[in-house]
């Protein structure tokens, strides 16, 4: 006789939930009939009711933070370090500061740039010993973080090139009628 399809699963759920619950037999590992069972019924092994099965030893990894990793990140790209360490908004912070100053003068932006390198070092540091909160790493802000430099910095150098080309125009003196060289032929005495 064929079982209807719900009456297949609830007997595998039924199975599955007393396969978690139900006591084996430590000699042949058959299931025992109940769980107050003194003997197998299989082998007729003693079965010991006082001891409660091993269970699992969990082992907690602590997480750390990479310091050199960190640094190198924000060396690579500014801010970056940062994110690393899951301070997004200090990243792109320093992100900034550091383009602006690479813009205003070069100067301010080198220190800015290099003051992030250490941040991001000293950030992740003091993460592994506990001095500040544990913040994860997440991938999705690392690459919002890299997509969203990759479109200021196009923006940036844009403008910046048509800064350029704007002040390379200005310096341009513009054709004008009389600028332009006029070709004049000697006229001929005509014969007639």
């Amino acid at each position: 006789m064929r079982l209807g399809i719900n009456t297949r699963l609830k007997n595998y759920f039924v199975w599955f939930d007393n396969y978690f619950t139900m006591k084996y037999c430590s000699e042949c590992g058959k299931p025992l009939a109940s769980e107050t069972a003194n003997f197998c019924e299989n082998c007729g092994a003693k079965v010991n009711n006082t001891t409660p099965p091993p269970q699992p030893t969990v082992v907690i990894i602590p997480e750390e933070k990479n310091p050199v990793l960190a640094a190198v990140c924000s060396l690579l790209v500014p801010g970056f370090g940062q994110v690393y360490d899951g301070k997004m908004a200090r990243g792109f912070a320093i992100f900034f500061g550091t383009v602006i100053g690479l813009i205003c003068l070069i100067v301010p932006g080198v220190i800015i740039w290099l003051f992030g390198v250490y941040d991001a070092y000293s950030i992740a540091k003091k993460m592994n010993n506990k001095e500040i909160p544990f913040l994860p790493t997440k991938t999705a802000h690392l690459i919002i973080y890299i997509v969203l430099v990759v479109i200021i910095s196009v923006i940036v150098f844009a403008i910046l090139a048509l800064i350029a080309l704007a002040s390379i125009a200005s310096h341009v003196t513009p054709l004008t009628p009389s600028a332009i060289p006029t070709i004049t032929f000697p006229t001929v005495a005509s014969p007639f």
